[in-house]
Formats: structure tokens, sequence, C-alpha cells
């Protein structure tokens, strides 16, 4: 049997090793003893990354043999790997991810007008943010965390100040990127490297720690920094200073077992795609049957090869000398094609629902929204990204950070700039998703806090229906303080307030499952507020 024809072997995929360290502190001493102990369980985490970027892509070859009618052997990748990335890249990582203020009480105890020239702080944060395309590299981040599991990314100061943001945000190749933990219960990361190799063969590693950054050639000598003291020493230079006084290479996961969105349901894939195949293989081998003759001889080539029959040929047989009758039939198996494509479907639906992403076919019959959601799969999606934001939060927070360490480095940015009274507590990044789904609920909620004396921001925050809550808050706030106001000085008692249109609430007076057998004939408009 050929090689290609063998069946392949998967590796053991649980998810990319954290790289720790024993040492309390990298320095130029140990650096090289650290790296070399790190790469070795890098290598092994790239190699399974590499192994994940290729299934996505659709290489998946078949895990059995084609043991039978070897020329007819159709290899199928059904591919849900792709599929479900990119579900979770549109529904977790379509709209941008900016930031907003945290609260009007902190930590700080800020006052309204430090609370104003926060939100303006922010909203120019935002804007630094969408001149770097944060929105773009985030795109490019959230392939890579969505498929190996982790990701990273860099922030530095610029060195040449364009007018726009004062630091550049760039996504690195998991590839080539990792961290490095202090082996604690703290768990310090004291490490973030990043690699690259020429084609000459050389490999140039950038190893930062808190204080120090460290060029790094091939293993061997530190390349950056000042040279030793005496000129015929063989030791390496001794790095230069790190101006952030932290690692600016951030380290997101997607879960806590740092595994792709997909990595659990490989084994159900491989499976799946075997018996796509199969059905593939059983169409083509009925449509290429083999024939079984017997009481004549088929014609021969030149040869003197028995020619085998094809489509419109015309056989002569003559009598049988024994009297019996000449007969040519083809030789096939009974396949119950219904059965096996209901099997394929319920197969691919059944790996779906395992990685949280829903059904996108019509469900049928007359259910209600709520019941839809949950039957489809989108509530249980939406349960799975807000666990997978919790998680990503801390990698966006380290961002913050950094860029503004950055903004307060540099001198580009004036200094009586709202953005150098910014701190890293006043702001939480924001996560959006489906800015239009379910808008009716959304209004309805956002103006019954309104109304209700509720901070207008908080409001926003809450419905989660503005890719930029900063900004929409900055460009509405005087309308929604002025109607605030109004309220609190009527001096007749406030009515209830209509609600501006129907929503998910309405289901129960209208769904004879939610709420017995009787129904309100007046629909959404007859419920009562309460």
């Amino acid at each position: 049997m050929s090689e290609d024809n063998k069946a392949y072997v998967y590796p053991e995929l649980t998810g990319r090793r954290r790289i720790y360290t024993d040492v309390e502190k990298i320095t130029k001493e140990n650096i090289f003893q650290v790296l070399e102990e790190a790469m070795l369980v890098h290598m092994e985490n790239a190699n399974n990354m590499v192994t994940l970027m290729r299934y996505e892509k659709g290489i998946q070859p078949l895990v059995r043999k084609k043991t039978i009618r070897k020329d007819v052997d159709i290899r199928v990748q059904d591919n849900l790997a792709n599929q479900i990335t990119e579900f979770k890249l549109g529904y977790v990582w379509g709209q941008p991810i900016t930031y907003v203020q945290r609260g009007n009480k902190d930590l700080s105890k800020s006052t309204d007008k430090q609370n104003d020239s926060q939100d303006d702080a922010i909203s120019m944060l935002n804007e630094l943010n969408d001149s770097e395309y944060a929105f773009s590299k985030d795109q490019e981040l959230g392939r890579f965390v969505e498929i190996n599991g982790i990701g990273y990314q860099f922030v530095d100061i610029k060195k040449v100040y364009d007018g726009l943001a004062p630091f550049d945000l760039a996504t690195l190749n998991p590839l080539f990127t990792f961290c490095i933990y202090r082996n604690s219960a703290l768990q310090e990361k004291i490490a973030g490297v990043t690699f690259r190799r020429t084609k000459d063969g050389t490999v140039y590693y950038t190893v930062f720690t808190p204080d120090t950054r460290y060029e790094i050639k091939d293993m061997r000598e530190i390349i950056n920094g000042n040279k030793p003291e005496n000129p015929w020493s063989f030791m390496g230079r001794s790095g230069e200073a790190n101006p952030f006084g932290k690692i600016p290479i951030v380290e997101f996961n997607r879960a806590t077992d740092r595994m792709g969105c997909f990595e659990r349901q490989i084994s159900d894939m491989n499976a799946l795609n075997v018996e796509v195949s199969d059905f593939a293989n059983s169409v083509a081998q009925t449509t290429q049957e083999v024939f079984f003759g017997t009481g004549f001889d088929l014609p021969k080539d030149s040869d003197g090869k028995t020619q085998s029959p094809i489509g419109g040929q015309w056989i002569i047989a003559p009598q049988s000398g024994n009297g019996g009758t000449p007969m040519l039939k083809a030789v096939s198996s009974t396949f119950d094609y219904q059965g096996v494509q209901e099997n394929i479907v319920s197969k691919r639906n059944m790996i779906l629902q395992k990685a949280y992403v829903p059904i996108q076919t019509d469900p049928g019959g007359g259910s209600t929204g709520s019941a839809m959601n949950m039957s489809s799969g989108w509530s249980a999606a939406e349960n799975s990204a807000c666990k997978e934001e919790q998680i990503l939060r801390r990698g966006k927070a380290e961002i913050v950070e950094l860029e503004l360490i950055a903004i307060q480095k540099t001198n580009s940015i004036p200094y009586d700039s709202p953005l150098r009274e910014l701190k890293f507590s006043d702001v939480k990044p924001k996560f959006i998703r489906n800015k239009t789904y379910d808008l009716a609920t959304k209004v309805n909620s956002m103006v019954a806090m309104i109304n209700s004396g509720v901070h207008g921001r908080v409001a926003m925050e809450q419905v989660d229906l503005f890719p930029d809550v900063a900004q929409a808050w900055a460009d509405s706030r005087k309308t929604i303080e002025q109607y605030q106001e109004s309220l609190i000085k009527k001096d007749t008692q406030q009515q209830p307030q209509k609600r501006e249109m129907a929503d998910l609430s309405d289901q129960t007076g209208n769904s004879p499952i939610l709420d017995g057998m009787s129904t309100n004939d007046g629909g959404g408009d007859d419920v009562q507020e309460s």
C-alpha cells in the first residue's frame, strides 16, 4: 500500500503549555539557560499550532485507509473547523473592542469635572487606537486566539510621531512569540520573547524583562547595550533599559486550558470527514459499477487483453453449449442514501452544538423568539462568549496600561491634554456583540433606565448597543442630562412611560405555552407596566 493511502494519526492536542522558569529574575548571566529551556516547550506548542492552523485551512487527512476499490478514492473535507472559527470571529470579535470609563466613583475619588475630563480622555484614547487600526489588528489577534487558544500583541513607543497615536500597536505571530512566567504561586510574567529567522539561518531573539530589553543572536551573544569594560573580554553586551518598566508583550488566552475553539471536536470532525468521503465513494462506485458475466467472451484488444464493457457498447454472445443463457449484469450493493444523509446532517449539528455555534437553518414551527434562541443555540453561544470575554479582558487591560505609559513617556502629546490625567483604573475594555440583535428590547431597556435616573453612560454600557460607548455618551450626554433634569423638576406624579416598541416581553402574553392556554387579544400594546 502506498504511503498516500495510509491512515493518518493526529497528535494529541490538549491546549498550549504555559512556559515557566524557576529563576526569580532574568539577568544577562542566566538568560541563555532560561531561553534555551523555554524554547523546548515553545517548539512543542508551535508544532501543535501549525497542525491547528493547517486543519482550519482544510488540510485534514483522513484517519482511515481505503482497502476496497482503491481506484475509487474520493477524499472530502467538510471543514467545520473553518465554519466554527469564522463564527467566533464574527460573534466575539466582530465589533471593535473599545474602552469606557469604569465609573464615576473610583479609587481617585474623582469630582464631576474630573469625570467629564475622563470621558473626553477615553474618547481620545479610542480615537488613537482607531488611528492605529486596532479594529483590524484585533481581528488578526482573534484568528490566532480562536484557532490556537493563545495570541500576542505588542505595544511600543513610536519612534517617529505621525501626529496621531504616540504608540505602535502590533499583533505578533504566536509561532514566533511566547511569554515566560515564574514558577510560583503568583505566576508573575518575567519575560516576553519574540524571534525571527533570516534567510541565512541566523535567529535573532528580542527578550523583554520589566527593566531590560535584550537583543540576542543565535542564543550565543547579547548584541545590544553597553560593551564589556575589558576590550579583550568575550562576554556579550548587557542589554538596554526597557522604557516601559513593564513587559510590552501581552499574552491573550481564549480559555483557562489554552485550547482552540474547535480543538476538542477534531475527533468528531475526522469521523464526519470519513463518513462524507465514504458517501461520495459509494455514489462513485454505483456509477462505476463492476460487471459480472457468464456464457460469453468479451472482445479482446490488439494485445490480447479482454476489454471492459463501456456504456453504449453492443455485446453479442453465442448460445452456450450447455443450453444456458448468456448473462451480463452489474454487481452492486444496496445503500441507504437517505439514512446516511440524515446521519451526516445530525453529526454536523452535534459538532456545531459542542462548539457553541448556533444552527444556521430555519427550525420551523411557531416557537417564540426566546424558545428559538435556546433551541437554535444562540443562548449557549452568548454564554460561551461572555465566559471568553472575561478572560480576554485581562489582556486588553494590559494593552491599555502600556498605551497610557507610552502617552506619558512621549513629548508629542500636549501636557494639558486630558490623556495625561487618565489612569489605568479609570478605563475598562468593552466588548460589543450583536449590536442590533433584539433591538426593541435594548431600546426599551435603555429608555427605562434613563427614565429611572440611571446614569446615561451606564445605561448605554448595559444594553450593548453602541460600538463606541464613550463616543456615543459624549455626543448624547447634554440631551440625556437635560431630559433627566426635566423629569426631576416635574411637580405632578410621573405617569408610567410608554414603551417605544414591542419587545420579547410580549411573548408571555401571546404564547399559549408560556401563559397557559389564554392569550391577550390586544397583543403587545396591552401589556401593563408594573
